[in-house]
């Protein structure tokens, strides 16, 4: 069974940045460890955290080169991180060219690095932007320039190598261990992210399945633990046994017999697993099929007032907020602007509020908006 992490695969075009300078900031040190070999052209440094929601260990990967690995390597990564040099046009093709290599593993952060990005760039600004939007990468500058209206703004977006670490833990890795505090997670919080676990479980077994159907040699390799303990345990005493010529070839037989007995067990089991991890997470599922209209409407009640932004909201109340955002967006773009900002910051309390945030952290921003 391969037990490889979850990985964030890093990589440069540019000579005067090294995809080691991303481990380096993340990992907070001045010089590397050792790092582990993954082949000859990938190295691999191991990162565990925590966040307020969860904790989990990911393998950060660097290479000098266009590569995908191994299958398994190649199954394992998550997110893709590039860095490039608007001002040297080589260096945008070879971050384009990762493209046909990215189709096939699929990482689901994307994210393209440079350190400023401005229309005078031999790439301009408006050129990067517009291929990140077509390819799903976000943009992430080191150091941006500002202007006069990001330094008016009371919400800043976070930027540089602090916004990488923020995409990364936003991240939901398939082998995150989930924290049950509930002082730090609305019910709804949980709902969503164990979701998440379960459809990558069942992600996962399909593609168990699919290796074990693809040889009997690889699903030799994927046995569940109690299905190879019971195995070993009834032939033990065969193991031991001196064969003569007369039976070699009906024990050869035999043995083919049991492997593929075993590898159909083991495909048995797995399709068990798939089954269940299917059925709970349908039940998990269920508040997908929502009466839409009748949500938008109070549930039909178009007498009843809706809930004040300002008051507290408990997970469900929090579930349909969440499904209005939509209609509140709307809304926010009909107001004036004064109006609009404050409408945002209801909304924004609101929320805060709702996923189980500290409202030290807010308090007075009420009367502040006033």
């Amino acid at each position: 069974i391969n037990m490889a992490l979850p990985t964030v695969l890093f990589s440069s075009s540019s000579e005067h940045f090294k995809p080691q300078e991303f481990v380096k900031h993340i990992l907070k040190v001045s010089e590397l460890p050792q790092p582990k070999v993954l082949s000859d052209c990938i190295e691999s440094y191991e990162w565990s955290f925590d966040t307020k929601y969860y904790s989990t260990t990911v393998d950060l990967c660097t290479t000098d080169n266009r590569t995908i690995g191994d299958k398994y390597f190649a199954e394992s990564v998550q997110a893709f991180i590039h860095y490039f040099d608007p001002n040297v046009p080589s260096s945008f093709e070879l971050a384009k060219a990762w493209l046909p290599y990215l189709s096939h593993i699929e990482p689901e952060v994307l994210i393209l690095v440079c350190n400023t990005s401005r229309n005078s760039d031999a790439i301009t600004r408006h050129a990067t932007l517009e291929w990140c939007i077509k390819n799903a990468f976000e943009l992430v500058e080191l150091n941006p320039e500002q202007d006069s209206e990001n330094e008016d703004d009371d919400f800043p977006e976070t930027t540089g190598m602090a916004r990488i670490v923020q995409a990364l833990h936003a991240h939901t890795w398939p082998n995150l261990h989930m924290k049950n505090s509930p002082t730090v997670q609305s019910p709804y919080v949980r709902h969503m992210m164990k979701e998440q676990q379960l459809l990558n479980q069942q992600h996962q077994i399909s593609n168990d399945i699919a290796s074990c159907q693809y040889s009997t040699e690889s699903c030799q390799h994927s046995y569940p633990s109690d299905v190879i303990q019971a195995f070993e345990h009834s032939n033990c005493d065969n193991n031991v046994q001196i064969l003569d010529e007369n039976n070699t070839a009906n024990q050869a037989v035999d043995i083919d017999h049991t492997a593929q007995a075993l590898c159909n067990g083991a495909q048995q089991v797995k399709t068990d697993r798939l089954n269940e991890a299917s059925e709970l997470t349908s039940d998990i599922l269920q508040f997908d099929n929502v009466d839409w209209q009748a949500l938008l409407a109070n549930n039909g009640d178009t007498t009843k007032e809706a809930p004040s932004l300002d008051s507290d909201i408990d997970a469900d109340e929090f579930e349909q907020l969440f499904m209005n955002l939509k209609v509140m967006k709307d809304k926010a773009e009909s107001l004036p602007p004064e109006q609009r900002k404050r409408y945002a910051e209801e909304v924004a309390i609101s929320f805060w509020k709702a996923i189980g945030g500290d409202e030290d952290e807010i308090d007075g921003l009420d009367e502040e908006s006033e």
